[in-house]
């Protein structure tokens, strides 16, 4: 369901949570972890939200510097998807 159609719809007060993914490499038992007692308010949705990329400036030989963009943590789909399938509730990247 989309959101605004939770909105449309609602017959009581909606409740929704906004995590941040995980860092790249680290589990995602630390979601789980954080929406597990969260749950007790019967969100209609979780918003999963997007982590832009940071820069750092590479140090060449000869001393010129370059700009490279890094992701510190994963994308959103994936994340959702997890959600959605652990929790059947629906999680928007």
């Amino acid at each position: 369901m989309k959101v605004t159609e939770y909105l449309n719809h609602r017959k009581k007060t909606l409740f929704s949570f906004e995590i941040l993914p995980p860092l790249k490499g680290k589990s995602i038992q630390s979601i789980y972890q954080s929406i597990d007692p969260l749950l007790e308010f019967e969100p209609a949705f979780i918003d999963v939200t997007y982590h832009r990329q940071e820069y750092i400036y590479k140090k060449h030989d000869n001393g010129l510097l370059e700009k490279v963009s890094v992701r510190k943590r994963p994308g959103t789909v994936g994340i959702c998807a997890a959600i959605m399938n652990k929790y059947k509730i629906d999680a928007v990247p």
